[in-house]
Protein backbone atom coordinates (compact mmCIF):
# COMPACT_ATOMS: atom_id res chain seq x y z
CA UNK A 1 0.00 0.00 0.00
CA UNK A 2 2.45 2.49 0.96
CA UNK A 3 4.56 1.40 -2.77
CA UNK A 4 1.46 2.09 -4.25
CA UNK A 5 1.04 5.54 -2.54
CA UNK A 6 4.30 6.31 -3.05
CA UNK A 7 4.27 5.76 -7.11
CA UNK A 8 1.47 7.72 -7.56
CA UNK A 9 2.78 10.66 -5.83
CA UNK A 10 5.95 10.35 -8.27
CA UNK A 11 3.93 10.09 -10.58
CA UNK A 12 1.58 13.00 -9.97
CA UNK A 13 4.36 15.28 -9.51
CA UNK A 14 5.64 14.39 -12.49
CA UNK A 15 2.74 15.21 -14.23
CA UNK A 16 2.04 18.71 -12.80
CA UNK A 17 5.77 19.27 -13.77
CA UNK A 18 5.48 18.62 -17.33
CA UNK A 19 2.30 20.48 -17.24
CA UNK A 20 3.57 23.51 -15.96
CA UNK A 21 6.17 24.09 -18.15
CA UNK A 22 5.31 27.07 -20.47
CA UNK A 23 5.20 26.74 -23.89
CA UNK A 24 6.99 29.22 -26.14
CA UNK A 25 6.33 30.41 -29.47
CA UNK A 26 8.88 32.31 -31.59
CA UNK A 27 8.44 34.98 -33.62
CA UNK A 28 10.41 36.21 -36.14
CA UNK A 29 10.95 39.11 -38.43
CA UNK A 30 13.20 40.04 -41.18
CA UNK A 31 12.69 43.70 -42.37
CA UNK A 32 10.13 44.51 -40.17
CA UNK A 33 7.52 41.86 -41.96
CA UNK A 34 6.57 38.92 -39.44
CA UNK A 35 7.45 35.24 -40.86
CA UNK A 36 4.80 32.87 -40.70
CA UNK A 37 5.88 29.21 -40.19
CA UNK A 38 4.39 26.12 -41.57
CA UNK A 39 5.91 23.81 -39.22
CA UNK A 40 6.70 26.13 -35.70
CA UNK A 41 10.17 26.54 -34.13
CA UNK A 42 11.28 24.77 -31.73
CA UNK A 43 12.86 25.82 -28.55
CA UNK A 44 15.76 23.22 -27.21
CA UNK A 45 18.56 23.58 -25.31
CA UNK A 46 17.83 27.28 -24.87
CA UNK A 47 18.27 27.84 -28.25
CA UNK A 48 15.65 28.25 -30.97
CA UNK A 49 15.70 25.73 -33.91
CA UNK A 50 13.54 26.93 -37.17
CA UNK A 51 12.61 24.79 -40.46
CA UNK A 52 15.39 25.57 -42.36
CA UNK A 53 13.76 25.30 -46.13
CA UNK A 54 11.43 27.80 -45.19
CA UNK A 55 13.42 30.31 -42.91
CA UNK A 56 16.77 30.12 -45.94
CA UNK A 57 13.50 30.74 -48.53
CA UNK A 58 12.81 34.14 -46.54
CA UNK A 59 16.26 34.53 -46.69
CA UNK A 60 16.81 34.35 -50.38
CA UNK A 61 19.26 31.55 -49.90
CA UNK A 62 19.07 28.23 -50.84
CA UNK A 63 19.29 24.78 -49.30
CA UNK A 64 20.49 21.83 -51.29
CA UNK A 65 20.94 18.23 -49.84
CA UNK A 66 23.47 15.63 -50.63
CA UNK A 67 22.84 12.34 -51.72
CA UNK A 68 23.38 10.05 -47.85
CA UNK A 69 21.02 12.71 -46.14
CA UNK A 70 23.72 13.67 -43.05
CA UNK A 71 24.34 17.41 -44.28
CA UNK A 72 22.46 20.16 -45.32
CA UNK A 73 24.10 22.69 -47.62
CA UNK A 74 22.90 26.56 -47.04
CA UNK A 75 24.14 28.71 -50.42
CA UNK A 76 23.36 32.45 -51.20
CA UNK A 77 25.09 35.47 -50.61
CA UNK A 78 25.16 37.41 -53.86
CA UNK A 79 25.50 36.38 -57.93
CA UNK A 80 29.18 36.90 -58.04
CA UNK A 81 30.68 35.03 -55.20
CA UNK A 82 28.13 32.82 -53.75
CA UNK A 83 28.98 31.59 -50.16
CA UNK A 84 27.86 27.64 -49.44
CA UNK A 85 27.98 26.60 -46.22
CA UNK A 86 27.78 22.86 -44.89
CA UNK A 87 25.61 22.22 -41.76
CA UNK A 88 25.83 18.49 -40.64
CA UNK A 89 23.46 17.10 -38.89
CA UNK A 90 23.66 16.73 -35.46
CA UNK A 91 23.77 19.32 -32.81
CA UNK A 92 22.64 22.73 -34.93
CA UNK A 93 20.84 20.24 -37.60
CA UNK A 94 18.15 16.92 -37.28
CA UNK A 95 14.85 16.13 -38.61
CA UNK A 96 11.82 15.30 -36.93
CA UNK A 97 8.70 13.78 -39.43
CA UNK A 98 10.27 15.01 -42.61
CA UNK A 99 11.16 18.67 -41.70
CA UNK A 100 14.27 19.74 -41.21
CA UNK A 101 15.10 22.00 -38.23
CA UNK A 102 18.85 24.25 -37.86
CA UNK A 103 20.02 26.46 -35.09
CA UNK A 104 18.58 29.60 -36.20
CA UNK A 105 22.30 31.48 -35.68
CA UNK A 106 23.90 28.32 -37.97
CA UNK A 107 22.08 30.09 -40.81
CA UNK A 108 22.09 33.90 -39.93
CA UNK A 109 25.83 34.02 -38.92
CA UNK A 110 27.83 32.80 -42.05
CA UNK A 111 25.53 34.79 -44.56
CA UNK A 112 26.19 38.39 -42.17
CA UNK A 113 22.57 38.94 -41.11
CA UNK A 114 22.49 39.75 -37.49
CA UNK A 115 19.99 39.03 -34.76
CA UNK A 116 18.45 41.73 -32.77
CA UNK A 117 17.00 40.04 -29.91
CA UNK A 118 13.89 41.99 -28.48
CA UNK A 119 12.42 39.50 -26.06
CA UNK A 120 13.06 36.18 -25.07
CA UNK A 121 10.72 35.14 -27.98
CA UNK A 122 10.45 37.88 -30.47
CA UNK A 123 13.68 38.40 -32.60
CA UNK A 124 14.22 40.73 -35.69
CA UNK A 125 16.75 39.80 -38.62
CA UNK A 126 18.82 42.29 -40.14
CA UNK A 127 19.87 41.82 -43.46
CA UNK A 128 23.80 42.81 -43.82
CA UNK A 129 23.24 45.57 -46.56
CA UNK A 130 21.37 47.33 -43.84
CA UNK A 131 23.72 47.42 -40.90
CA UNK A 132 25.51 50.47 -40.16
CA UNK A 133 28.95 49.85 -40.24
CA UNK A 134 30.31 48.94 -36.93
CA UNK A 135 32.85 51.83 -35.88
CA UNK A 136 33.45 53.54 -31.66
CA UNK A 137 34.35 57.09 -31.20
CA UNK A 138 34.63 58.73 -27.73
CA UNK A 139 31.94 60.87 -26.39
CA UNK A 140 32.46 64.10 -24.57
CA UNK A 141 34.28 62.24 -21.45
CA UNK A 142 36.50 60.76 -24.28
CA UNK A 143 34.74 57.19 -22.98
CA UNK A 144 34.55 55.28 -26.64
CA UNK A 145 31.61 54.44 -27.51
CA UNK A 146 30.53 51.61 -30.21
CA UNK A 147 27.25 52.31 -32.09
CA UNK A 148 25.87 48.61 -31.45
CA UNK A 149 25.60 49.63 -27.91
CA UNK A 150 22.83 51.73 -29.00
CA UNK A 151 20.64 48.77 -31.07
CA UNK A 152 17.15 48.92 -30.25
CA UNK A 153 17.16 52.75 -28.79
CA UNK A 154 16.69 56.27 -29.87
CA UNK A 155 19.88 57.66 -30.93
CA UNK A 156 20.75 61.05 -32.21
CA UNK A 157 24.64 60.50 -33.88
CA UNK A 158 25.77 64.60 -34.33
CA UNK A 159 28.85 64.65 -36.39
CA UNK A 160 30.33 67.68 -37.04
CA UNK A 161 33.28 68.50 -39.53
CA UNK A 162 35.44 72.23 -39.98
CA UNK A 163 36.35 71.37 -43.12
Amino acid sequence: MIKLILTTCVLLSFTIGLQAAPVKKLQISIDSQPIKFTSAPIFKSDTWFVPLESFCKKLGLKVETPDGGDMAVICGGGEESELCVPLQFGESTFNIDNVTYAKLESITAPFGFEIYKASETLLEIIRPEQLAPKFTLPDLDDTPRRLQDFRGKKTLLYIWGSW
